[in-house]
């Protein structure tokens, strides 16, 4: 598939948040996984849609009053002061839109890792994680990362049973579509930049087009490792001296092989 210059996508996201700034009367709505527009998921999402009820027995230490639902924006709660670990909480209006469980922090630690967002714009990719720590049957926050997203993700095991998030996220802009596959170690949370293990772009523009997918993600019987596919369809450059030296990717499919070590998700190579 083959892309124009992102105008219907750039209206969609662009024009709420700014009547959200400028006026208070809308806001910019994350894109939820199950509307994908340039690419097909290639994970078994194990993330699940945050329930009313499942929001107030987790953010109570964050809520100053119970989690409500606001028409046209979802579930809202007004947080209370926090710490320097939630100052990317910006406005104190928190938007919870799904949870995932598991053994984040430590193998025997009960933990929770829910999706948000707040004010987060496109730099941020629309939206939030906030991490949360069963302590002795009371849900204790632990940190707010903006741009950090976990709307499509899998649980993998570490060899010491502590889990780490295998996610998948799409993204667009000038004419350029997007499809990442990365980690998100909930202990050690960083970047997409450090965290990133493929990535499918897809473009048309004045100097070039490019139609590259992320296909066929298979685990290892142990999974203990797996392998992703990049398959390039299309690739033409130009000739225009303006353009300058683009690199041109070899039409062909590489498969991306992985290993799970304690540290985390690496790369062991790449075949043609």
């Amino acid at each position: 598939m083959i892309f124009p210059a992102g105008v219907v996508w750039q209206a969609r996201h662009l024009i709420p948040t700014l009547l959200w700034i400028f006026l208070g009367i809308g806001v910019a709505e994350p894109l939820n996984p199950s509307e994908w527009r340039y690419f097909s998921p290639i994970l078994s999402s194990q993330v699940r849609s945050i329930t009313q009820e499942e929001a107030n027995e987790l953010l109570g230490r964050i809520c100053e009053k119970s989690v409500h639902f606001e028409k046209g924006i979802g579930l809202t709660c007004i947080t209370r002061p926090l710490g320097l670990e939630f100052e990317d909480i910006v406005d104190r209006r928190l938007h919870p839109k799904a949870v995932v469980l598991g053994h984040f922090l430590s193998p025997n630690s009960s933990d929770a890792a829910v999706s948000v967002w707040s004010a987060e714009t496109h730099p941020q990719r629309w939206g939030a994680t906030l991490l949360l720590s069963n302590r002795d049957g009371v849900w204790v926050p632990i940190w707010y990362r903006s741009g950090l997203i976990i709307d499509a993700c899998a649980k993998v095991a570490l060899p010491n049973s502590r889990e780490v998030l295998l996610c998948e996220d799409e993204d667009s802009g000038m004419g350029h579509a997007f499809h990442y596959l990365y980690q998100v170690d909930l202990e050690h949370p960083s970047d997409l930049e450090r965290t990133l293990l493929a990535k499918a772009e897809s473009y048309q523009d004045l100097c070039g087009r490019q139609q590259q997918e992320l296909k066929r993600l298979q685990w290892r019987s142990t999974r203990q490792g797996f392998s992703v596919e990049v398959e390039t369809a299309l690739s033409e450059g130009s000739n225009d001296p303006n353009c300058g030296h683009l690199p041109k990717v070899p039409v062909g499919t590489q498969r991306l092989t992985f290993v799970v070590t304690t540290e985390g998700l690496g790369k062991t190579g790449d075949t043609q």
